[in-house]
């Protein structure tokens, strides 16, 4: 098995260790809300000048458990509508990252649609700008590495029930639940208030767990939220281990926030937003 490594490293965010390691402590926050039962988060994937703020919220507001499983929007166009990224480790500049390739093969049985690819990841920035914020919070996590686009809803719901039983059977093995991290931004190159309009009537959709209505707004809307199918996959994993555990979920934005507050335009922003589902 090959390993991944940095793709957008000096880029999105600095390939020094001691330079990120300072600006990453600049966007972790203590003393902030602590959401102890969440089952996914939603986190932006800018370049961190932009949305570092909003990323550091979101994993300043959960613990980091020893599996994340990160889903990643498709930029490119690469690999396969449910990629599984086989690479056994990841490289970061705080180190190398494993991946729980036990979980990934379990996620293939259980999803034949899904193909094991690195195709889908080789120049993918939305899942690597999260793992230097996993790996300096838990140096010992292993990642689930998902890449998923253009999923119809039948197959998200098939998707989102098998993270659901994954994340239980791991929870009752070891005690402790994987995070699912859906990586996102918002609504891309519009005006801060018509991106803020679209984004809080989608985000709407979302905080109902409505998750055929998010698709269906933004499909028939052609709004430009790019990780629509991370966050449905993470809302229909969390409905389903909520239904699973006779709980109800529960969602909070925690953030929002555009590219405008740092560039100074609000004629051309790009929007970020933090959630997180959790069970009550």
């Amino acid at each position: 098995m090959s390993n991944r490594s940095c793709a957008v490293a000096g880029r999105f965010y600095p390939r020094d260790k001691e330079t990120l390691n300072e600006l990453l402590s600049s966007f972790i926050k203590k003393g902030v809300k602590k959401y102890n039962n969440a089952i996914a988060v939603v986190s932006p994937h800018a370049g961190y000048v932009y949305s570092g703020k909003t990323a550091g919220m979101v994993y300043s507001s959960v613990d980091i458990p020893d599996t994340v499983i990160v889903l990643s929007p498709n930029h490119t166009g690469l690999g396969y509508p449910i990629s599984l990224d086989p690479s056994e480790k990841w490289e970061t500049p705080f180190g190398w990252m494993e991946s729980d390739t036990t979980l990934l093969k379990k996620i293939k049985q259980e999803v034949h649609e899904a193909e094991m690819d690195t195709s889908a990841q080789l120049k993918e920035h939305a899942l690597e700008v999260q793992l230097p914020f996993i790996k300096m919070i838990n140096p010992n996590a292993k990642i689930v590495p998902i890449t998923v686009s253009g999923l119809p809803y039948p197959l998200i719901q098939k998707l989102g029930k098998a993270l659901a039983k994954m994340i239980l059977e791991a929870e009752k093995s070891t005690r402790k639940r994987p995070l699912i991290v859906a990586s996102s931004d918002m609504t891309h190159f519009e005006s801060v208030d018509s991106a803020k309009r679209k984004d809080m009537e989608a985000l709407d959709r979302v905080k109902e767990m409505d998750t055929k209505g998010f698709l269906t707004l933004i499909e028939q809307k052609d709004y430009s939220i790019c990780g629509v199918y991370t966050i449905s996959t993470a809302m229909e994993a969390a409905a389903e281990y909520c239904r699973l555990k006779s709980s109800k979920p529960k969602v909070e934005l925690i953030d929002y926030t555009n590219s405008g507050m740092v560039t100074g335009d609000t004629d051309e922003v790009v929007a970020y937003a933090g959630l997180i589902i959790s069970s009550d």
